[in-house]
């Protein structure tokens, strides 16, 4: 049941410990801020009415420190199973060393960066979408979520692509460990505002495609570059929700109408606009490494 015929422990079991220890240390950090913060709310505040507001706005204070430390989780975590349990080098966990990889990463951020304006530009054309106002809007927001961006793409790519990728590669199943890592990656997501079935068939989608780069590729700098931009583009330039979360843009964008291309309250994620971009993307990745040859499973 845990371990397999070659003596290891199973992989399934590696997914397991890596999330379960992710959502344990998740829930010790959100449950402790919660007790502290309503605590000292509770204690400056006289009736239930002004507790609830006062901690929601504090709530909405720290919600970006919150996610820069949930994302710093995601990242230590599987890290330190990988280098403490598994025992093997985080280059075989798709973390080669970046001055060997820097055209991968810088390739990644531009075809991220490409594919939101693609998506931004044909929901403009097909009148899903409108520009209000094309003077540039700069704010803290500008900087501090770039820096926010930056965590998830190496937060989400650390795990779902980085180590579930790679200790799935035991099973010596390419199909299977394509699958797991993206839904996966789909289902964290599940409890984002607005979220729907298309968003995660979208989410699951470019789950498969980041796989898709490491499997190319062998390691996960491609996928964290595309993460980044096309999170940071989408919401902080071009001022679109992403996945349920709205945010100020640099342009203001407003979704004409809520529809099956433009996603609606989601975003573009949860559109058809970004199902047709994901799809194309296969074939930029395809072409982009034409020229490397490299065995996923042959790296275990």
């Amino acid at each position: 049941m845990f371990i397999n015929k070659e003596g290891k422990v199973r992989s399934g079991w590696k997914v397991l410990m890596a999330v379960a220890g992710i959502y344990v240390a998740l829930w010790v950090v959100f449950f402790a801020f919660h007790r502290l913060s309503y605590a000292f709310v509770k204690a400056a505040a006289d009736t239930q009415v002004m507790i609830d507001q006062k901690w929601s706005e504090l709530y909405n204070l720290w919600f970006k420190p919150l996610i820069i430390i949930q994302n710093i989780i995601m990242i230590a975590v599987p890290i330190w199973i990988w280098k403490s349990r598994i025992k093997r080098p985080l280059m075989d966990m798709g973390l080669s060393p970046i001055k060997s990889h820097k055209r991968e990463l810088a390739a990644g951020l531009a075809f991220g960066a490409l594919s939101i304006t693609l998506v931004f530009v044909l929901l403009l054309f097909v009148g899903n979408a409108e520009v209000r106002s094309w003077i540039p809007v700069f704010s803290a927001d500008t900087i501090i979520y770039l820096f926010i961006y930056i965590m998830v793409g190496f937060g989400e790519e650390v795990l779902g692509r980085g180590y579930i990728m790679s200790v799935l590669r035991q099973t010596k199943n390419v199909p299977l460990i394509v699958i797991v890592s993206a839904v996966i990656f789909s289902l964290l997501h599940m409890a984002n505002p607005s979220v729907n079935i298309l968003p995660l068939v979208n989410i699951f989608l470019v789950g498969v495609l980041f796989a898709y780069m490491y499997l190319k590729s062998g390691n996960i700098w491609m996928p964290i570059g595309y993460h980044i931009t096309w999170n940071y583009f989408q919401g902080n330039v071009y001022g679109f929700p992403v996945s349920g979360i709205g945010g100020q843009g640099i342009i203001t964008t407003r979704l004409s109408r809520n529809t099956i291309m433009n996603g609606g309250e989601f975003g573009p994620e949860g559109g058809l606009v970004v199902t047709i971009i994901i799809i194309i993307g296969f074939a930029f990745v395809k072409w982009y490494y034409r020229k490397k040859e490299f065995s996923f499973i042959e790296m275990d």
